[in-house]
């Protein structure tokens, strides 16, 4: 069984709502429903029953509700005692956000590899930047990267990448749409509230109604949305460059920019092997990497 099935169910039976976990996971809401239906079908019951827009647990569901805390509860105890065996060996265990932060990832790992070839580095993408976090609290993780913001007292933040926002839309849209002059009178393929990238939006352009029709929690979805002619939506460069580079999205040009951080994220009182010195090291020469991280590496 899959422990992020177990944490799933709980989430959703503790908001009784699909939409509000899927935008707290950072998943389509298709997937958090494929996810109840596989636990659902490994068991042979319902775990919910399902009323229109209506979600209720079923007395299974709430029985199933006791065992899934103590997996989960129980997984993680595991996890932790058998890192505390794994610290002197040269595994670094490292937690991502998103998947788009694996666009970033792989020079660094190619970098730390070449000086360390018998490193082993374990990359785990979550669910999102929240899960990282608990992640490096509990130890889980040596190092994080995540897009939001940390929220814990013990946990340091340092910036490493930027990457820029863009406006984009499909030549398809763009025949029956052009020109574009203003951005907030075309159909929008939003994100949904509470994600990193509306968060960005709604800071940026605070003023601005959007004719947001559709909203996604999930990129790769708003995507192939834009790609059918949907609408126009903000994604980062990462993932849509290719398409920019084949001409079948087009950057629209709009102000004021939008910006992404990349952080690192790590326990104030993480002591660090030599792999993962090597991997700091790496992040701290990056061209957007802040000062504080050269700083980090001068006190270890």
């Amino acid at each position: 069984m899959d422990i992020k099935l177990l944490k799933t169910f709980l989430l959703v039976a503790k908001l009784l709502n699909i939409t509000k976990a899927a935008e707290q996971l950072s998943f389509t809401q298709p997937a958090i429903s494929s996810q109840i239906y596989s636990l659902e079908d490994e068991f042979h019951v319902r775990l919910f029953e399902r009323n229109g827009k209506r979600l209720a647990l079923t007395e299974a569901g709430k029985r199933f509700i006791d065992y899934a805390e103590r997996i989960s509860n129980l997984y993680e105890e595991t996890q932790n005692v058998m890192a505390s065996y794994n610290q002197g060996n040269d595994t670094v265990r490292i937690g991502v956000s998103t998947q788009l932060i694996n666009h970033f990832l792989p020079s660094v790992l190619m970098e730390t590899q070449a000086q360390m070839p018998h490193v082993s580095i374990n990359v785990e993408v979550c669910m999102n930047t929240q899960e990282v976090l608990k992640g490096i609290n509990e130890q889980h993780f040596d190092l994080g990267l995540i897009h939001g913001e940390n929220t814990y007292k013990q946990i340091r933040q340092h910036g490493v990448w930027t990457e820029d926002v863009l406006w984009v839309a499909s030549i398809e849209f763009l025949k029956t749409h052009f020109p574009i002059t203003d951005i907030s009178q075309v159909p929008l393929i939003n994100y949904t509230a509470g994600s990193v990238l509306r968060t960005k939006l709604d800071e940026v352009f605070r003023y601005t109604n959007f004719n947001s029709y559709i909203q996604y929690s999930d990129s790769e979805a708003i995507k192939q949305a834009v790609l059918a002619g949907l609408g126009v939506s903000y994604l980062p460069r990462s993932l849509v460059r290719e398409e920019i580079q084949r001409g079948t999205l087009v950057v629209l040009k709009q102000e004021p920019p939008m910006q992404l951080r990349v952080s690192l994220v790590h326990r104030k009182d993480k002591v660090y092997t030599l792999p993962m010195y090597a991997i700091l090291l790496t992040l701290a020469n990056q061209q957007d990497a802040d000062e504080s991280i050269k700083e980090l590496l001068s006190c270890n």
